[in-house]
């Protein structure tokens, strides 16, 4: 029997903030039941640090250059293969709850013309998109939450429909100043059971619900939730204490150790300007709306178990990218490559599996997800080549399959994590940035600065110590430096069919 799969993802969320991983404060009861019955890569790492460019990684299995989308606002190429469509193609029923987030939100100016976007909030509101399209990437049917907080698409048709005005109830007392972005003026006074967390969380178990017990099938359950604004709603919002919260260690500490990094604290003021209270609160916040989530996932969960589908289904939890929240003096997301905004949960677990319980610390990335579920399901990644149609990895899958260590806990052969950044809207200049991390060490280098960034993870786990220019690192710079470049090519694309012999 063709096993099920059930994918929860969070947007936003750093590695750390679960109590499965010894956090002192957030509360993850049924996350840590996932992860005491499977497997948890504790040193998962996105290929992206920007919602889009990751999501299309989970989508098709490529990386950013691979797959085109290489920062938020940019669509994912809809001729390329995905991973629901190989799955509703060998007989699964794929369906998708939640955030997407495969075209833009925003309106795209194009000339005189705007960029047609399934996803864009003016098209929704305006009631020119009511649904997104059958077979939208592979999804036979979906429905859909685009935004965060102030969400909209069919999640907000259906509360406006239950409680008219429901939209206006999403703020609470306080209005949202786009200027003030990280201050708490987003309150929540929206009932629990009307939140969009809840809502995926029932559309979810309705799926379920509606599906023969032959039929296997491939679920995306897609919360927006922990991204900022950071604003959880009652009784989340008020379940932790500011005052008694663990800071993050060297909070107040910027140490960004090379000029080019220093120089986007005057840019990005909104990114490092906070203090102590601020960051209690949105501290509060964040952890309310992960352990809100967390209970979410336990309503589905239950639905599994009650229809009898629990034990023929691999569940995965993982984020599209992480959260500095507070650490290095940072909030959200941006041109720092520090480990809490590239390091993210990453949580498998398949039914009878011999491991369970199980912490590995082996360095993987989001690209090996679509490998593992292909060989889960016993479809050869063959069926992903995108030869001839926008880009063509020449040696497959960039990514790997996890299978043996999910399945036996085996223990993987070491494989370094890339990690691509390029963004043109939010710097002064346009923003390239390559990161390579191996079991040890971490390097990034930057096309904006001849100085780079070069880390002892396992001596220096909070990046404070730069080596870039130390004498006694050199031959381990250039030894990264390598590792880097062939994992560029390795995966650099291959867009031109060759016709001819000459």
């Amino acid at each position: 029997m063709k096993p099920n799969f059930v994918v929860f993802v969070v947007d936003q969320m750093q590695a750390r903030t679960m109590s499965l991983h010894g956090h002192p404060d957030v509360r993850t009861p049924n996350l840590d039941q996932l992860g005491l019955e499977g497997v948890s890569f504790t040193r998962a790492y996105c290929n992206n640090p920007v919602c889009m460019p990751s999501r299309a990684t989970l989508l098709t299995g490529l990386t950013p250059r691979q797959h085109g989308c290489l920062t938020n606002g940019n669509a994912v190429p809809e001729g390329l293969p995905t991973l629901p469509r190989v799955l509703a193609e060998a007989g699964y029923r794929t369906h998708a709850v939640g955030k997407l987030h495969h075209q833009p939100i925003g309106s795209v100016s194009m000339g005189e013309e705007m960029a047609f976007s399934w996803e864009s909030r003016a098209r929704w509101e305006a009631g020119v998109i009511t649904a997104l399209p059958s077979d939208y990437y592979g999804y036979q049917t979906t429905e859909h939450v685009g935004g965060h907080v102030d969400c909209f698409g069919d999640y907000l048709t259906w509360l406006e429909q239950e409680l008219p005005g429901g939209r206006e109830r999403l703020l609470r007392a306080g209005a949202y100043e786009k200027n003030s972005l990280y201050e708490q003026h987003w309150k929540i006074d929206l009932p629990e059971e009307l939140h969009y967390n809840r809502w995926i969380a029932r559309r979810s178990a309705a799926f379920l619900e509606g599906l023969g017990q032959e039929e296997p099938f491939y679920l995306w359950c897609s919360f927006p939730d922990p991204h900022h604004p950071f604003a959880a709603c009652r009784p989340y919002s008020e379940m932790y204490d500011p005052q008694s919260l663990t800071l993050p260690e060297g909070w107040n500490d910027e140490a960004d150790s090379i000029d080019w990094l220093k120089g986007l604290r005057a840019v990005h003021p909104g990114h490092s300007q906070f203090n102590e209270a601020t960051l209690r609160d949105i501290l509060a916040q964040t952890y309310g709306m992960i352990t809100h989530v967390d209970s979410c996932i336990g309503d589905v969960v239950d639905k599994l178990k009650e229809r009898g589908l629990y034990e023929n289904t691999i569940l995965v939890f993982m984020a599209d990218h992480g959260e500095y929240l507070g650490s290095h003096r940072l909030l959200t997301k941006a041109e720092w490559p520090w480990e809490e905004l590239l390091n993210v949960p990453y949580i498998w677990r398949a039914p009878r599996a011999a491991a369970q319980g199980v912490y590995r610390e082996r360095v993987v990335s989001l690209l090996d997800f679509v490998p593992t579920i292909l060989d889960f399901a016993g479809i050869d990644q063959a069926v992903m080549d995108t030869r001839g149609i926008y880009s063509a990895p020449p040696l497959g899958l960039p990514g790997r399959s996890l299978r043996a260590a999910v399945q036996e806990g085996k223990e993987l052969p070491p494989r370094p994590a890339l990690v691509e950044y390029d963004e043109d809207w939010y710097a002064p200049e346009t923003t390239r940035m390559r990161t390579l991390v191996a079991e040890q060490y971490k390097l990034t280098v930057f096309i904006n600065s001849d100085e780079g960034l070069l880390f002892d993870l396992a001596a220096d786990p909070r990046e404070h110590n730069n080596l870039w220019n130390d004498h006694a690192y050199a031959q381990v710079r250039y030894k990264l430096t390598e590792q880097l470049l062939r994992e560029l090519i390795r995966t650099d694309r291959f867009d031109t069919l060759r016709i001819t012999g000459a």
